[in-house]
């Protein structure tokens, strides 16, 4: 008795349902579906993507009204989320559109954008979309990563080391856009700008293509004197995704020559009298000496130079030479330049001389000459000497060239084979004498 009762109430119930009235009437649609919903995403810029969920894959379609047993009809569009698991990283679901997904106007197209939290790092996050099939939806998953969506610069400092005044230092950034949206740089500009030139790729605004696009930026130094104690600028460069920026620095490299004055004296006695002298580089990059000349009086003359040139004084250093010398026939006041010839960007390349020579016995005792040279004849006479008195002469570098005994008061000396300068040392009847000749012929 109690199976005919539980039959007639499940007959009951089956006829209900497809006669669709009472209070028991149940919305039985036909048909099936079978597959989730699709997830597509297109790159924007600065780090996000825009997605279009679907459902939208009825066969046929149009579903036929009604549709059939086992016609594919979506259901519609139930849920949109970031999965739980995995976690998202970095970023934020926003501008969902429609917020709000019914079940009974279902919504078969939806919208929306995920986007990095902090463009210079990237992110990753899964997709979840869901249906209303019944008992159990058809779920898409779809995970996605995000390269960081601020420009990658080369470098964040950049040094020329030392550049020699006068001339240019060579520096370039690149900049990469890594994410998988154009890029745009707005801005492109150095902070100072004094001594750093933007020479190429300077000019905003400039869009980088995606997935490793780069861009060059390159710029030169031109330091000048006051750059000794370095220079500094800095590169930015802007986007609307975020911005970098590299130091830029350099120093100016000075060679500086000083030269040392010399002073000779105001009584320099026959043959005359030679230094040394000193070349500094007071600069903080080398400084190559390429001659080194006297200007003024000819008593003033450099002899057998040493060390040979050309010669190079290193950044603080100095080079010593020799000779200088200085010699004078005739009594009275000298002066002249030593000028040392250089690559030095900087300094004072000369060196003031000075010499003099006084008065001698033999002029201030009369008029005639105690020692002279008879150009005529290519002899040194020497006059008014005492008898066995030596007289010997020497050149200006004191080697002996002659030394002879006087026998009577007027001695001539062959000459023909000296030339220059040379010193007549003898005793005259008003005592020691030293006498510069100069043999011109």
């Amino acid at each position: 008795m109690k199976k005919l009762c539980l039959l007639a109430a499940f007959a009951a119930l089956v006829v209900g349902a497809q006669a669709g009235d009472g209070a028991r009437a149940q919305n039985v649609t036909p048909g099936i579906d079978t597959m989730p919903p699709v997830i597509t995403a297109t790159a924007a810029p600065c780090g996000c993507r825009e997605f279009t969920v679907t459902e939208n894959r009825n066969i046929p379609d149009p579903p036929t009204t009604p549709p059939k047993e086992k016609d594919q009809v979506e259901t519609g569009i139930q849920r949109i989320r970031l999965a739980v698991d995995p976690a998202a990283v970095n970023v934020e679901l926003t501008d969902l559109t429609p917020a709000v997904f019914t079940k009974d106007n279902p919504v078969k197209s939806a919208t929306f954008r995920v986007c990095l939290k902090d463009k210079s790092k990237p992110g990753s996050f899964t997709v979840e979309a869901s249906d209303w099939k019944a008992p159990a939806a058809n779920i898409a998953k779809q995970l996605f990563n995000i390269a960081a969506a601020t420009p990658a610069i080369s470098v964040t400092s950049f040094d020329f080391g030392k550049v020699k005044v006068g001339e240019v230092g060579q520096g370039e950034v690149t900049i990469t856009n890594n994410g998988d949206g154009p890029m745009v740089l707005d801005a492109i500009k150095l902070k100072n700008g004094s001594r750093v030139t933007i020479t190429a790729g300077g000019t905003p605004p400039v869009t980088i293509a995606p997935n490793g696009g780069t861009h060059k930026i390159t710029f030169t130094y031109t330091p000048t004197i006051a750059s000794e104690n370095g220079d500094d600028d800095e590169l930015s460069v802007e986007t609307a995704c975020g911005n970098v920026a590299a130091t830029l620095k350099g120093q100016g490299g000075v060679s500086r020559v000083a030269v040392d004055d010399w002073d000779a004296g105001s009584d320099v006695p026959a043959p005359g009298k030679c230094t040394s002298f000193t070349v500094r580089n007071t600069g903080n990059i080398d400084m190559k000496i390429t001659d080194i000349r006297v200007t003024g009086d000819a008593e003033f003359s450099i002899k057998n130079l040493t060390p040979a040139l050309p010669q190079t004084v290193a950044a603080g250093g100095s080079v010593t030479f020799s000779e200088l010398c200085f010699a004078s026939v005739k009594s009275g006041n000298y002066t002249g330049t030593l000028e040392v010839v250089s690559d030095a960007v900087d300094g004072d390349n000369k060196g003031d001389l000075k010499g003099g020579k006084s008065t001698g016995v033999e002029d201030e005792i009369g008029k005639t000459a105690r020692a002279w040279f008879d150009a005529n004849n290519g002899t040194i006479v020497v006059e008014t000497v005492r008898p066995e008195t030596v007289v010997t002469v020497n050149d200006l570098q004191g080697r002996t060239l002659a030394s002879m005994v006087a026998d009577g008061s007027t001695l001539r000396i062959n000459a023909s084979s000296w030339s220059g300068v040379v010193v007549v040392s003898f005793t005259s009847v008003d005592g020691q004498v030293a006498r510069s000749l100069s043999l011109r012929r």
